[in-house]
């Protein structure tokens, strides 16, 4: 009787659907790209560039815009000319970035490789491809066919969090690929115990990148097994980025064990759990096909062989939505699941290994056919979520959006003459990054402050803009620092305001 599935039949629909899912992968990372937004906008992207900048120059931190006529006692206090995305240490007169460095590292190797403009692009691209390949790796290292293994990268691929997060110069997509890698390796370990070395070392790199991503530590434990060599082996891996992390957190903020968010401890609370386990569970069941939710309760048919990775599934994925179920703002908005982008994998990883359960439990035709509905079933499932919440969300218009942010600190450039003082909250990080005029935060100042400095602004022929968002303005212009204003210039949401050089000092 003659084969139905010769091998060669077999090896060329291999094929096949390997030239398919490459390009698929080309057509993903040229809309990605399109829509990428590399620019200095918001707290976080300003405050990753303005980092990568400063390292690229062989330094940590940046020096205080302070005008000269300001005197010495400012130059103390550092904070009325603190841009976003910066922080005052005392001992340290410069300012100290707030982020981790992982993200400006990335940066500053793409900007003195490729220059300023590309870097942007290619650490998003880099890292969101990474990732959707480390999906399919990591899928297969812990036993799921091909079909499955790439259902699980299509899923991640159009998460909407992912989307969102991958559009951007942030830190969410490279903490999620540098976690994948970290458990990749850890799976090849098994086999050949060198792969140790090389989790520790992606995990002090995901550490790098975000301080909580050694949450994962507990799962590549259970993963690496109690074997004394593997476990030796991936601490030394880890130790190089161990002792940069030290030293960078020791130069900058004045102890290895300290970071740019100085306390953030009283951010957490018990109060907080229930709510923000109800948001978590909402919108996971919004955002992704929900029967990846429940497949995972068959993973217990994979029989006892499969024991550790079903627990390391549970600790990659519970150690992230347990912690992050008690921050205060986990729960306020949909794109708080960033938080626990890095864990996601573990749940779709779950579900898929539980839907091989239940293939399994089959015949092989049967299982063939249940895969490859399930896989298609669920690709569809999740392409039309990334769809309807890609355009509820307006997420292909992000680019658009921190444009404005560019856009407005060019403005900035041409309309104020050098030199002059700009008032700026929103967009104190960016005109850092596209300027050279010196700064005042206007949420940091108090009227009779302002009034002070105007003083000496004027004695010193200085003259003084703001550059302010418009839910900004009121407060900013009425409030604490008050004067006659007259606006230069509106884009978008931002404008350009000068402040009348001849008008007398407000008597608040």
């Amino acid at each position: 009787m003659s084969n139905p599935n010769p091998p060669f039949a077999a090896a060329l629909s291999s094929r096949v659907a390997g030239w398919i899912a490459l390009a698929a992968l080309a057509c993903y990372a040229l809309v990605l790209g399109w829509n990428f937004s590399p620019y200095a906008g918001g707290a976080d992207s300003s405050g990753y560039l303005n980092s990568a900048r400063l390292l690229a120059a062989g330094t940590l931190a940046a020096e205080p815009r302070i005008p000269a006529e300001f005197g010495p006692d400012e130059r103390v206090i550092r904070q009325h000319f603190q841009p976003h995305g910066f922080v005052p240490f005392d001992g340290n007169p410069k300012l100290s970035p707030t982020y981790p460095v992982g993200v400006p590292l990335h940066l500053a190797l793409a900007g003195r490789l490729v220059g300023w403009t590309a870097a942007p692009y290619l650490v998003g691209l880099a890292t969101a491809l990474a990732t959707l390949g480390l999906m399919y790796a990591v899928g297969r290292q812990l036993g799921l066919p091909p079909i499955l293994a790439g259902t699980g990268a299509a899923i991640m691929a159009v998460y909407p969090v992912f989307v969102f997060m991958s559009l951007q110069p942030l830190s969410d997509t490279p903490a999620t690929a540098w976690s994948l890698a970290a458990v990749w390796a850890a799976l090849r370990a098994r086999d050949r115990s060198g792969w140790a070395a090389a989790c520790g070392a992606a995990l002090a790199v995901a550490v790098l990148v975000r301080a909580t991503n050694l949450l994962l530590l507990p799962a590549l434990v259970v993963l690496l097994g109690l074997d004394g060599r593997r476990l030796a082996l991936a601490f030394l891996g880890g130790l190089p980025g161990a002792l940069w992390l030290g030293y960078y957190q020791h130069a900058l903020y004045g102890s290895a064990f300290r970071s740019g968010y100085v306390d953030i401890t009283q951010a957490f609370g018990w109060a907080y759990g229930w709510p923000t386990a109800l948001h978590f569970a909402q919108w996971l069941a919004l955002l992704l096909p929900a029967a990846l939710l429940v497949l995972p309760a068959w993973l217990r048919r994979r029989g006892p062989a499969r024991t550790r990775e079903a627990l390391a599934l549970a600790l990659w994925f519970g150690t992230f939505a347990g912690f992050y179920s008690f921050y205060e703002i986990s729960h306020e908005v949909w794109w708080n699941l960033r938080f626990l982008l890095p864990g996601t994998p573990a749940l779709i990883f779950a579900g898929l290994l539980g839907l091989e359960a239940l293939a399994r439990d089959r015949t092989p035709d049967t299982a063939r056919r249940l895969r490859l509905g399930a896989a298609l079933g669920l690709t569809l499932w999740a392409v039309a979520l990334g769809g309807y919440w890609t355009h509820r969300f307006h997420l292909l218009l992000t680019k658009t959006y921190e444009r404005a942010y560019a856009d407005t600190a060019a403005a900035a450039r041409a309309r104020f003459a050098p030199g002059t003082l700009v008032v700026a909250g929103l967009q104190s990080g960016t005109l850092l990054y596209y300027t050279d005029l010196p700064l005042l935060r206007w949420e940091f100042v108090r009227p009779e402050q302002f009034n002070q400095f105007l003083s000496r602004t004027r004695q010193a022929g200085r003259p003084v803009g703001a550059v302010l968002h418009q839910i900004e303005e009121a407060e900013a212009l009425q409030k604490n620092c008050p004067g006659a204003w007259t606006r230069l210039a509106t884009v978008r949401d931002f404008s350009l305001w000068q402040l009348d050089a001849g008008a007398p000092v407000s008597a608040r």
